[in-house]
């Protein structure tokens, strides 16, 4: 029987955790969030930490849920405890599976992950995107590849077109700039992070008041807020 295929996103102390309660899975382990989203999604579990060196493992969640490629991955959330309600809700609703304080009681954390990988086997696919999103006079049109503010249509080129999809996908969600340039540019961080910063003030500009509904959050990246 094909051995079942997990990722371990995060540190080695969870990549040593992960060894031993997920014995006899294909393990592979990413050092960060930008190293997971370049890599091909080939495993159907991953196990996520709360703190990654690029961005919080909550965002990270936010944008596999919003992409149609991982959307269908099983997520499992971990952070440092002892365990808190408050932080499990919030993962929840960030779209995790589950969500565990560091490190989990390994029977029971393996004996779940089972369970959610036997309720997937046969589960429903990931609900489809909008045809259009609206927010106000904002309205944007991922079949038409079209934004108008008020009526009057917005004149973006493919890559600020694709930037204001992906904000507009992740509403709330702090996105580092490397996250930016591996799921916008898809060149890895050849680009630099400054390409992102000029784009997005091209972009703000074109958008009028919306503009300033991206928002620069200082040391991590941006997020789109309404």
């Amino acid at each position: 029987m094909k051995k079942p295929a997990a990722a371990c996103v995060g540190s080695p102390a969870l990549a040593a955790f992960l060894a031993e309660a997920l014995h006899g899975f294909r393990l592979k382990t990413y050092p960060s969030a930008a190293a997971f989203l370049k890599s091909p999604a080939g495993e159907r579990l991953a196990v996520i930490e709360a703190s990654l060196p690029d961005m919080s493992g909550r965002d990270l969640t936010a944008v596999l849920r919003g992409d149609k490629a991982t959307a269908g991955l099983l997520l499992v959330l971990t952070g440092p405890g002892p365990y808190s309600p408050a932080a499990a809700a919030l993962s929840l609703e960030n779209g995790a599976d589950e969500y565990f304080s560091f490190p989990p009681e390994p029977a029971l954390f393996r004996a779940r992950v089972q369970n959610l990988l036997a309720r997937a086997a046969a589960g429903a696919p990931p609900p489809a995107k909008p045809s259009e999103y609206s927010y106000g006079a904002l309205t944007v049109s991922p079949e038409a590849r079209s934004a108008a503010v008020g009526g009057v249509k917005v004149r973006l080129t493919a890559l600020e077109f694709d930037l204001l999809l992906y904000f507009l996908r992740n509403p709330g969600r702090v996105v580092a700039r490397t996250v930016l340039l591996e799921q916008v540019w898809k060149l890895g961080t050849e680009a630099g992070t400054r390409a992102v910063d000029k784009r997005i003030e091209a972009l703000r500009s074109k958008l009028g008041r919306f503009g300033s509904k991206i928002r620069t959050v200082f040391g991590l990246g941006y997020i789109f807020k309404l």
